[in-house]
């Protein structure tokens, strides 16, 4: 070999060399980076965490019902099924009369909510039973609003020849814009409690990292039973009398706050 051609073998051979020799950077540089971004994530994810407080909250508003669901009907007699219902018909008749044009109420509020026509029989002392006749039933529940005026409705429907009344469950119409403002005062109660806890911890309330409401419930008054009413409206004199009362309607939610 002469002196040149050794001379380029020598230098191609320490060439490959170094580069055999010379480490690879560029996957484990782009590993580490990453490595180092998760760590930090999840380092930033637990300080978070260690800076929350979770507090429930409850907002609770007393309202005015607006609307009163008033249950009745009519029931009578007949020696056979088509007498009793036929007579049913034409008692209910005059009720739905009154109910429309003494009081402008809508066919959409006055909603059927039970009807049958039944068998009557008399039992002996040996268990044997006697038809005695048959008895027909038709209830109904009416939506009024004109909550001042429901005794004069009671008066009217029980003259027109509603004889057993049920009694009254009174509403709202409005749910959803209540639901919005208890929804309001359960946040601020829940504020409020985070406040107090982040004072005494020596810190402050940053913001809002989670929230969830709970289940919205509405406390109407108690269930009317109309048995006074129907007394009122046998003894004559004044319209019988039917006090609305208010409504409640409760929300919750569960906050959780970060702290700083």
């Amino acid at each position: 070999m002469n002196g040149a051609a050794w001379k380029r073998w020598a230098i191609a051979g320490i060439a490959g060399a170094m580069l055999a020799a010379a480490p690879v950077y560029g996957p484990a540089i782009v590993d580490s980076a990453k490595g180092g971004t998760a760590m930090a994530a999840e380092t930033t994810a637990a300080s978070t965490a260690q800076r929350t407080i979770s507090v429930s909250g409850q907002g609770t508003i007393a309202i005015q019902p607006d609307i009163a669901y008033v249950s009745f009907g009519v029931s009578t007699k007949g020696k056979t099924a088509n007498e009793a219902q036929t007579a049913n018909a034409t008692a209910f008749a005059a009720v739905e009369k009154a109910l429309k044009e003494q009081f402008g109420i809508a066919p959409k509020d006055i909603k059927t909510s039970g009807f049958y026509v039944q068998p009557e029989y008399n039992w002996s002392d040996k268990g044997q039973s006697t038809l005695v006749g048959y008895t027909a039933d038709h209830t109904v529940t009416v939506s009024y609003r004109d909550l001042d005026g429901i005794g004069k409705l009671l008066d009217a429907v029980s003259k027109a020849g509603a004889n057993r009344v049920n009694g009254i469950q009174f509403g709202t119409e409005k749910s959803d814009a209540y639901e919005i403002q208890a929804i309001e005062k359960a946040m601020a109660n829940a504020k409020l409690k985070a406040d107090a806890i982040a004072k005494a911890a020596g810190r402050s309330v940053k913001g809002v990292i989670h929230v969830q409401q709970g289940s919205v419930g509405s406390a109407p008054p108690p269930y009317y039973p109309l048995a006074k009413a129907e007394f009122a409206a046998d003894a004559g004199g004044a319209s019988t009398s039917v006090q609305p009362g208010e409504m409640e309607v409760t929300t919750t939610v569960s906050v959780t706050y970060e702290m700083q």
